[in-house]
């Protein structure tokens, strides 16, 4: 089994180039318009949502704010799937599309937060189509027995990883996430270059980090937070010694960003596959020939 990251490629307004979804969350900041306290705007400049935090706000540009009048509070819902998170998704009633036309060679794409019933990856050259998959998002993971197959319901996967595609730059890469008759949800979409790191020994480690908390209301009573969870990947890879610079660099250029990561091979990968960042690591060196290279991954909420 093999592991990989891909490195991602930023998305800006020079790479995403078109989307169903219309930007229109709240009116557009209006320099000549006072808002009241907890009044909503948008910015297309920044593609944010701005809640204002006290009345006779005027004049105040919230992109340029220090927090004394507006709160930021999220990604509009258009650029919900380029915000680094997954728990903010980008939705839209039966179909979401984006078209990117990438700015660095690009032959990876990873969705998270996905609810769909399938996933289609166009690339065009110019008028020319040059690739064109569909993939059906039904889970049979979850069938575990013949009462599960009857009755278990239709589950759906909640992420997709796609390497091998021609995304060169300059073509356009057309995402549509398909969910019919209901509402079409991705949390995020990285698009990059893939990068193989080495091979995955026994026993790696997968460890649910829950970050809800117990608290107690004024008669000392316990009260439970729900705040969602990550995970905690902790995996070795067996490198040769001769392409440790290789590896380290490639961790060195992902280091600070959200970065999907996967395991291949012919097999399951046994949930070896995320959204998340990279932890502090090191690299001992073999010189015989092959590195145990130990790698921490944290994930994204």
């Amino acid at each position: 089994m093999d592991f990989n990251i891909i490195s991602p490629m930023a998305v800006t307004d020079a790479e995403l180039t078109a989307s169903n979804i219309p930007e229109d969350d709240h009116p557009e900041w209006d320099a000549g318009t006072t808002y009241a306290a907890g009044d909503k705007v948008i910015s297309t400049a920044s593609h944010r949502i701005y809640e204002s935090m006290q009345a006779g706000n005027l004049g105040n540009d919230p992109v340029a704010d220090d927090g004394s009048w507006w709160l930021d509070l999220k990604a509009t819902n258009r650029w919900s799937a380029f915000d680094n998170r997954r728990s903010n998704k980008a939705s839209r009633a039966d179909e979401i599309t984006y078209s990117i036309v990438p700015t660095q060679d690009c032959d990876a794409i990873s969705l998270f937060g996905l609810t769909a019933g399938a996933v289609r990856i166009e690339v065009w050259d110019g008028a020319a189509s040059i690739y064109d998959e569909t993939f059906v998002m039904a889970d049979t993971g979850h069938v575990v027995s013949v009462y599960t197959y009857l009755f278990g319901g239709i589950v759906y996967s909640r992420q997709k990883v796609l390497n091998g595609f021609p995304g060169y730059i300059g073509h356009r890469i057309d995402i549509t996430i398909s969910a019919v008759g209901a509402t079409a949800e991705v949390g995020h979409i990285v698009l990059g270059r893939n990068h193989l790191l080495g091979t995955v020994l026994n026993l790696p480690r997968i460890d649910f980090v829950s970050h809800s908390r117990k608290g107690y209301d004024d008669f000392g009573d316990e009260i439970l937070v729900k705040r969602g969870s990550t995970r905690k990947v902790d995996v070795s890879l067996v490198v040769p010694t001769i392409q440790a610079p290789r590896v380290m660099d490639i961790v060195a250029e992902v280091d600070g960003l959200a970065t999907a990561f996967y395991a291949s091979g012919s097999g399951p990968n046994f949930g070896l596959e995320g959204l998340g960042f990279l932890d502090d690591h090191g690299q001992p060196l073999d010189v015989a020939g092959e590195s145990v290279f130990p790698l921490i991954l944290k994930t994204l909420k």
